[in-house]
């Protein structure tokens, strides 16, 4: 049976993202030009870059690339830019683009890679601060040829894998009421206790992963 040409649209737009994430970019798609005819193109620029942060964040779950590239070709619609600038600073800096190209598109395919890495020093390694610093070296030397923003994304998505592991395991003696991340309230006291440490020690390996993002980020520069 033929789909109706909308419904095409919808499940072709961005390939395979959520649903939610297809409207958040048709949102900014929508929203841009009107802040630029309302705020002016400094205001725009601003939410533009407050956009391509967005897509760079969800390159775990999306590919970044297609929503990035029609932002850009956006910005050249409403007149943030124009072709002779893009081309000029292109020429200019393409090894940097070649960097970034790098960067963006690769992180999409070693998210799998990068995840094992964190979740093997974790299991492996049994001093505290052993691991923290090796979290910090991982994130600086990553983050140095992959993007800051989603080498710190892996580093919570493999933090939180730990936590919902640990979280049932303790959950698994309570009397009554569904395992939940959000609730800690059917749990015993000890196990509470234990809990909080717990989340207490992984807000540590993340603090310390985003300290070495941010140096990796340095020595890229």
């Amino acid at each position: 049976m033929t789909q109706p040409l909308a419904k095409t649209f919808v499940n072709t737009f961005l390939g395979h993202a959520p649903m939610w994430y297809k409207l958040a970019i048709l949102a900014f798609l929508i929203i841009n030009p009107i802040i630029m005819a309302t705020a002016g193109p400094f205001v725009a620029g601003w939410v533009l870059i407050a956009e391509f942060i967005f897509t760079l964040t969800m390159a775990l779950k999306c590919y970044p690339l297609p929503a990035g590239g029609l932002l850009a070709m956006e910005a050249v619609i409403i007149g943030l830019t124009t072709p002779e600038t893009i081309y000029h600073e292109a020429h200019h800096n393409f090894e940097v683009i070649l960097l970034l190209i790098f960067m963006v598109a690769g992180i999409h395919f070693m998210k799998d890679f990068l995840q094992f890495t964190f979740t093997r020093i974790l299991v492996n390694v049994r001093s505290k601060k052993l691991i923290s610093l090796l979290f910090c070296f991982a994130g600086a030397f990553l983050s140095a040829f992959l993007d800051a923003l989603t080498v710190t994304a892996v580093i919570m998505a493999v933090a939180l894998g730990f936590y919902s592991v640990y979280h049932k395991y303790v959950s698994s003696g309570a009397d009554k009421g569904s395992h939940s991340l959000d609730s800690d309230l059917h749990l015993k006291e000890k196990n509470r206790e234990e809990l909080k440490e717990f989340r207490g020690f992984l807000r540590n390996l993340m603090m310390h992963g985003a300290v070495g993002t941010a140096l990796g980020g340095v020595c890229t520069l």
